[in-house]
């Protein structure tokens, strides 16, 4: 086959159709809002209410600055620049006096390259690899929870979960045509760049130390899957998505207060769990465009495993039921 690489001027901020979030991913790097349920508990219900579910909003606004996209030697193999960036907001929007911004996580890259190459046989269309060599990711808990934290006399008010690591991604079958039928496996890795410091520290002005039972676990992995079904004459499609985590369950204490009996906690070790995190949906392809924002997804979202925000990551057993919107 003759040579087709394509040309570095011809490949500056070109789109790619492949190295994307799939729509299961629970950090993605597009634009998604929930609406629902959520497991509740004192750490983070300003209010107070008791009850074992509240109704709270969450909105990730990320994306994936193209940098340069193009074939190289032939059209069998391709390679993409990008630069990722995201942030995910928590509020408790339903509250009636302040509405409080639970817990914001903001994650940002390094250039991202991922390699494609094109197979074409059979069910294997192709498979690509993407390598971050640098994130970092940085989480904040809402000013209102910090201070009823402090009122409560929580002896932790805040652990700075904030770390740096690089990401390892293999994916079979890309979906680089958005409207033709796909299925699409995924396994990640992410290693942290400093494993003796953790995920997370606390900084004497934020509490004892003491409390925290952090065990070297620097790495997490995950396993997706996603089926998309052939668009309609519309440009309607059905989406599933699937993912398994293995991550780390932080080691300090799941703080309980109440009116009756106060604060009350004990310590808890770091640990290896499962989350499990599902959407599906409907999906719509825009037929006249295909690039970002070019694919609008409604479905339901559900989520089982730890918290997967910020200083709450040491909250087992958290679950999430809602309705999803994500922009692509």
């Amino acid at each position: 086959m003759l040579a087709q690489t394509t040309a570095f001027g011809q490949g500056v901020f070109r789109y790619a159709p492949y190295g994307h979030s799939l729509l299961s991913d629970v950090h993605p790097y597009f634009v998604r809002l929930d609406v629902g349920g959520q497991s509740n508990h004192s750490e983070w219900d300003w209010s107070q209410t008791g009850k074992p579910w509240r109704t709270n909003v969450f909105g990730v606004f990320g994306f994936a600055l193209p940098i340069w996209r193009g074939d190289i030697v032939s059209e069998q193999y391709a390679l993409s620049v990008t630069w990722p960036m995201s942030a995910t907001i928590w509020l408790d929007l339903f509250e009636h006096v302040t509405a409080p911004v639970v817990n914001a996580d903001w994650r940002i890259s390094l250039p991202v390259w991922t390699f494609l190459h094109r197979t074409n046989k059979g069910f294997l269309k192709n498979y690509s690899v993407s390598v971050a060599p640098f994130k970092h990711e940085s989480t904040h808990v809402g000013d209102e929870v910090v201070l009823q934290h402090v009122d409560h006399g929580f002896p932790l008010r805040r652990v700075n979960v904030s770390y740096n690591y690089s990401e390892y991604i293999f994916t079979v079958n890309e979906a680089e045509d958005f409207r033709s039928e796909c299925h699409t496996l995924r396994i990640g890795l992410m290693l942290l760049w400093a494993p003796k410091k953790g995920w997370y520290f606390i900084d004497e002005t934020d509490g004892d130390a003491s409390l925290a039972q952090p065990r070297i676990s620097p790495w997490e992995a995950y396993l997706q899957y996603q089926y998309q079904s052939p668009t309609s004459k519309h440009g309607f499609q059905a989406v599933v998505s699937a993912e398994i985590r293995n991550r780390a369950l932080y080691g300090y204490p799941v703080f309980e207060w109440n009116e009756t009996d106060g604060l009350q906690y004990k310590l808890q070790p770091e640990k290896r769990v499962f989350t499990y995190n599902i959407f599906a949906g409907a999906r719509f392809c825009n037929p006249r465009y295909d690039g970002y924002f070019s694919r609008f997804s409604m479905g339901i979202r559900a989520y089982h495993g730890n918290n997967p925000y910020g200083q709450f990551r040491n909250h087992k057993n958290y679950n999430h039921l809602g309705v999803c919107l994500i922009f692509e």
